[in-house]
């Protein structure tokens, strides 16, 4: 495994701190197990407002970032979830805006956020 996932149960929400390396050829199914992770602690915490905290290093293909929105449901990403992502710089913030335009377009709620702030304020509002 190139990263590492660790988090917080607050009273309104789950924090998340996702940190690696993107590894070719291994993204989309690492990006899965990331998200089927975090789906299971809402489910175990009874969370559904997750504040997530992004820090890999390299690149998702755009295949693999369409791929991976469009089996959101399979590995438990429910629709009620509200995602607030908060990216270390401006590079990951470009980077990221497709798969927030993808998640938006199918039903969920995602934001990008360089702000951890911002990304509360949206969050809980």
């Amino acid at each position: 495994m190139s990263y590492t996932i660790e988090h917080k149960v607050l009273p309104e929400y789950l924090e998340v701190f996702i940190k690696g390396t993107i590894v070719p050829g291994k993204e989309l199914k690492e990006a899965m197990e990331r998200w089927t992770t975090v789906s299971n602690l809402c489910i175990k915490e009874d969370r559904r407002l997750i504040l997530a905290f992004i820090d890999l290093e390299g690149r998702h293909s755009t295949d693999s970032k369409f791929s991976l929105v469009d089996a959101a449901a399979s590995f438990g990403w429910r629709p009620e979830y509200k995602l607030s992502v908060v990216v270390k710089n401006e590079d990951q913030l470009n980077h990221l805006s497709f798969t927030q335009t993808v998640m938006n377009n199918l039903g969920y709620e995602m934001k990008l956020f360089k702000k951890k702030r911002e990304a509360l304020k949206w969050l809980l509002s």
